[in-house]
This record gives structure tokens, sequence and C-alpha cells, in this order.
């Protein structure tokens, strides 16, 4: 039997406990209440609360005067929810023959275990007024933002394009995702354990906040004369690829970069990544002859060389036993470096490039951009490929534009700085970001980013480009009461392993204009041409920078001078004699006087020409040559017209006829002895007096 003191100790220690596991208690729904509070409500909302998100408004691409190249609008998409759908199989089939999609892929969505699937997304307006009239169970839809470009191809390759959840895949809507995107808003409904709304229960709308819009640069109407060119070039010269970019020399930014062939961001990742690179950007090819602008920029700068200074070709260099040719076989003969440019002449670049040595050109190369980004604001830039060290041979053929390899905004970057008085603008495509409200939150002002040369040698050297498009080979790109400076390049495209493709090259034309005050500075390439016309960049690309630049100028509201200096006018061209001739001879003689060759017929003679020798034309007139077999020995030829020929092609003409020459003196031929026209054995002598 138990005595009161004993009960007294066993309640006392009942109340202990009993007071200990209350306390614990109290704690343990405390910590549950204020600490892990927070997040076991959220468990609990997550699991009875199903949130429906709602896209922004991603915001609108506009060019420079505010027409709107990217937009969004709402679209439908259908949505399943496969607890409530009461009979799959058949719910399938109907949405597969209004979709257009495979019965089976719907059945196995419609099946899944998940609250929601995406049956189709972003469908047209007449399909989702079709899934709506069939009123199934378990079908619902979800308003999405969809990406539309209203001009198609038009600058895509600088917008880019738009994936299926709404980011950004390339271009500017790439590098300004996350400006575009905005936020995303959500709708927030409360749902049995099956995830069906429950009933007279409200829902939560928390909205989205729209993208903000970025300005381009960009003006749609110059965009719209480059690629209308491009498009035509690509057909004329049959060709593989080709670009162009047309920049403001004065303030950097990109009125136009097109590259072809091209795609519709409108569906975007139904085309390969290959025609979606911006090959104006992340593309990197040997320039040629365009480069030679640099090499002439810092001879002139240095003071190693003036216009006045005296060369002479003979077609051939050597550095270091290596023979480097010049595109002209045979040479240019003595001229001086004002026509050394002009020519487009390699062994006078490769001794300009010696005078300045390896470590100044390779400064002059690195102050004009060459060799890292130019900091556009577009993905993949690449940043070229320089020499680490120039040895002899590499400083000779780097100065005439054979080795190195840049991108095509960098060398309109450079050549801008030419026009810009010797400063270096940094490229930019977007000029202001704008909120919902159409207010300007940011912009963006022309950035300096070096002065390779001064204002006196960036004249001097613009003043050396101009002559090479009224007397030299860019006559292609002459216009008439416009002064235009320019330079034509035509590069050997390198094979994979080593050396160069024989028959693949690169047809380039780069200038600015006006020359005296520059609006404009444009780049054409063409890759792989392969029509009648020929492939150097006078025959190819000179026309096509001609074409727009005449209409850009035009569009500009840039006026022709009222008078233009004789020295700025191009004389009349003397058509040659080309019958007898070989196409490549013929080919060579024409780009000298800025004349452009188109073939017909087949054969490995010129048998017929129109026009006719002496006939009086302007530069960029096409001369239509008949091909045919060469005359057999035992019978006769016809005497042909060398006056005023070189000794190499008067050689090549008289052999080609089966003559023999007699060569008297040194320089142009000026006499000859029998006379032009005479029908005579073949085998016989032709004698011809040269004068220097």
């Amino acid at each position: 039997m138990s005595t009161p003191k004993s009960f007294r100790t066993r309640a006392g220690m009942l109340r202990a406990i009993f007071v200990v596991g209350l306390f614990a208690l109290v704690l343990r729904l405390g910590f549950l209440q204020f600490v892990r509070g927070p997040m076991l409500t959220r468990l609990a909302i997550a699991q009875w609360m199903r949130d429906a998100p709602v896209d922004p408004k991603r915001g609108v691409i506009y060019d420079r005067h505010g027409r709107e190249l990217a937009i969004s609008a709402d679209v439908d998409t259908i949505v399943a929810s496969p607890a409530r759908v009461t009979e799959p199989r058949e719910t399938a089939s109907k949405l597969a023959k209004v979709l257009g999609l495979d019965d089976e892929t719907i059945y196995g969505l419609l099946t899944r275990r998940q609250s929601r699937v995406y049956v189709a997304r972003r469908v047209t307006a007449a399909q989702a007024a079709a899934v709506r009239a069939l009123a199934l169970p378990g079908i619902h839809f979800r308003i999405e933002t969809a990406r539309f470009y209203p001009f198609a191809t038009l600058a895509s390759h600088v917008l880019g394009f738009v994936g299926i959840d709404g980011q950004g895949l390339g271009g500017v809507e790439l590098t300004y995702d996350a400006l575009l995107r905005g936020t995303e808003g959500k709708v927030r409904t409360p749902t049995d354990n099956k995830g069906n709304p429950l009933p007279n229960a409200d829902s939560e709308y928390v909205p989205p906040v729209d993208g903000r819009s970025i300005v381009l640069t960009i003006d749609e109407v110059i965009q719209h004369i480059v690629e209308r060119e491009l498009d035509l070039a690509m057909v004329k010269h049959q060709a593989q690829a080709a670009l162009a970019v047309a920049m403001n020399p004065k303030t950097g930014e990109i009125l136009a970069m097109a590259n072809r062939p091209s795609f519709d961001p409108n569906r975007g990742r139904l085309y390969p990544e290959e025609l979606r690179r911006n090959a104006a950007v992340s593309d990197s090819f040997e320039p040629g002859s365009t480069f030679k602008l640099v090499t002439a920029a810092a001879g002139l700068n240095e003071g190693v060389v003036t216009e006045t200074d005296r060369f002479y070709c003979p077609g051939y260099v050597y550095v270091s036993g290596v023979r480097l040719s010049c595109w002209r076989a045979g040479g240019h003969g003595s001229l001086n470096f004002s026509k050394v440019m002009a020519r487009s002449c390699n062994p006078g670049f490769v001794n300009v490039g010696q005078k300045l040595g390896a470590q100044v050109l390779s400064r002059y190369i690195s102050d004009f951009g060459f060799g890292r980004r130019t900091g556009v604001d577009l993905p993949g830039e690449a940043v070229g490929i320089m020499f680490r060290q120039l040895g002899p041979v590499e400083l000779a053929t780097t100065s005439f534009g054979q080795g190195p390899a840049v991108t095509a905004l960098q060398q309109v970057a450079a050549i801008s700085a030419i026009a810009n008085g010797g400063r270096l603008m940094r490229p930019r495509l977007v000029s202001e970001v704008k909120a919902r409200t159409g207010d300007v939150v940011d912009s963006f002002a022309p950035e300096e980013v070096a002065q390779p040369v001064t204002r006196e040698t960036a004249s001097r050297l613009s003043a050396l480009l101009e002559s090479a498009v009224v007397h030299g080979s860019g006559r292609n790109a002459f216009i008439e009461g416009f002064r235009v400076a320019g330079k034509t390049g035509t590069a050997q495209i390198p094979r994979p392993g080593g050396g160069y493709f024989p028959d693949r090259y690169i047809a380039s034309f780069i200038g600015f204009a006006p020359a005296d005050d520059p609006q404009i500075a444009l780049l054409v390439m063409v890759r792989n041409p392969r029509g009648p016309y020929g492939y150097y960049g006078s025959q190819v690309a000179a026309p096509a920078f001609r074409a727009m630049m005449v209409d850009i100028l035009r569009y500009l509201n840039v006026g022709p001078l009222a008078a233009t200096p004789l020295e700025l006018q191009p004389s009349q061209i003397l058509v040659p004699e080309l019958r007898g001739l070989t196409p490549t001879a013929a080919v060579a003689h024409l780009r000298d006087l800025g004349l452009n060759l188109r073939m017909e017929q087949a054969g490995a003679m010129i048998i017929d020409q129109t026009p006719k020798p002496g006939a009086e034309v302007t530069a960029g007139t096409t001369v239509i040559v008949g091909l045919g077999a060469p005359p057999l020995l035992g019978t006769t030829a016809v005497v042909p017209d060398i006056r005023g020929l070189t000794m190499r092609d008067a050689s090549l003409r008289i052999e080609s006829l089966g003559l023999r020459i007699i060569i008297l003196g040194t320089g142009t031929a000026i006499e000859q002895d029998p006379l032009p026209g005479m029908q005579v054995p073949v085998g016989t002598g032709v004698r011809v007096r040269f004068r220097p």
C-alpha cells in the first residue's frame, strides 16, 4: 500500500514530465510555425495550387527610323490535363486531324502522369478555332507570345531568331535577350488532388513585365538596297556566297549588313546552322588586295614612301629565295606609287613592306583593329588570324594581303578610319534602349578607339584610293558626278590542309563616298564566282558596289557635284585588239583598262569580239568575245594591231597566231611591220619597235 508521500512523489514526477512534454510540444509548434512555416506553406500551396505561366511581350526591334523589324503577338497553345481527358484514343484522333500530327504521338501525351502537357504550341488561328469547336474534355488553351519578322529574310543575320520558349538564338535577339525577354507572369489556381480547378475558387493573377525594345542603327531601306544587289550578284556570277557591310565612317553605325545565302527567322529552326551564321563577323578570310590600304597607310604615315616614288615590276619578286608573283604576268614595268596603288601591284607593296619592317607594319595592323574583336554587339565575332612573327616571306606576303585572315567588319572599320580622318570608330548596331512606355532608358554614343594615322595621311591615302577608282582597277565602281574612293581585292581560297585552291577565289571591293565628305563606307564580297564575267574583284564586286552606292547616295539625298574636276573624270577607253589572245591574257589586259570580259562559245583562243578594236567606251563596259580553235600551221594569219601594247602582250598576241615577233627597243609598241590587217603565211616574223 503506497503512502501519501510516495503518491505525491509520483504525482510530481508526472507533472514534471507533462510540463516538459508540453514545453517541448510548444517549442516544436513554434519551430514549425515560425522557422519552417514559410517553407511548409509553400509546399502546401504547391500541392493544391497550380501556376500557369503568362508570357511577357518580347520587346520590339526597330530600325533607325522606327520601322518594326521584329515584333511579338499573342497566339494560342493547346494544353491537355491528362487526368481530365475521358477518351484519350478518340481525343488524340480528333486532335491529330486538325493539327496534322501523328495520332500515337498525341495519345502518348494524353496518357502521361502529369498534371499538364503541351499538345501543340503556337498554333494558327484556324487550328485554334477548330480545336475549340470540338470542345474536348481535358483540352484547354494557354496564351503565349510568338515572334514575327515582318520583312522575312531582311537583315536576318543581324536580327537572329527566337526559340520555342521565347529565348534569343542568334543576332541581337541573343545579345540583348535579357532586355528583350521581360519577366514571366502567372495565374495561380486552387485545384484538387487530381489537378482539377476547385469550384468557386478565385485565381490569383501576377501580371508579366514586358521586355524593353531596342533601336538598331540599321536602315531598312539601305538594307533592302544591299540585299537586292547581293541577290543579283549571286545569280549573275553563279557564286557560292556573298556579303556586304555598310557603315557610317564618322560614327561607326552599321547601316546594313547582309549575307547570302540567307534564311527566314520566322522559321529559323528549320535552317542548318551554316546558313544562320553571320559570316560578316563570324568568318575570317584572306583579304587580298583590299589589305594593301594598311600597308599604304603605314608607308605614307612613316614617310618611307611618297606618291611619286618609282618602282619597277617585272611580274615577280624574290624574297629569301621564294618567288612571289604579281597578279599580272609580265609585270607592270616602271610606275610610281600612285600607279602601284591604282594597279594593285604586288611587288610594289612588297617593297613598301620591306622598308617599313616587320615590327612597324605589325603595329599598324594592330592599330587598325586587326587581330582583335571590334566589340560589335553581335555574338560569335571572330578575332581573325595574324602571323605571330613576320619573317621576310611573311612580311612580304602580308604587305599585299596574303597570309593574314580578317573579318569583313574589321575591313570596313579600317577603311572607315581612312575616310574619317584617321580616327577608328567602334562598330555598333544598337543606338537606343526603350522602356514599355516608349521612353529612352539608355543610348549609345559613337566611340573612338584609336587613331592609327594622321589626318594628313588619311587624306593622301583617300586621294590614292580615289585615283584607283578613276584611273585604275576600280573603274567599275566609278559613279558619274560623285567622288568615290576604293580598292579592289581578289584572294585565293586556302585549302584546309595548306596551299590554295587553283580555281576558287573571293572577289571584293571596299570603298567610301563621297570621297571629300564620306557618308558611307561599303564592302562587297563574292565568294567563288563561277559565271562568264571572271573572278576578279574589279569584274565581280566593283559593279555590285557601284549599284549599291548609287541608290544609297540617292536615298541619303547626297547630290552630285555641280562640276567634276577634269582630273576626276575617267578618259574614254580604246577597246584593244583581243583576237588571237587566250582568255587569260585578255582578262589581264582588260582589267588594267577597267573593262570587263564576257566569253561565249568554247575554245582556246579569241576569234571575235564586240565592240571592235579601237572603239571608244566608258569604264565598266563589257567586251563580249567568241572563242575558237587556234590556227593550224601551214595556213595564213592576219597581222594584229599591237601598237600601244607592252612587250608581253604584243608577244602573246603575235605568237598565238603562229607568227614570230622581232623586238626592237623596250617599253610600249609604237611601230610594226607588216602593218595590221595584212594576211601573211604562218611563221612570218613581225618587226615591232618599242619605246619606253
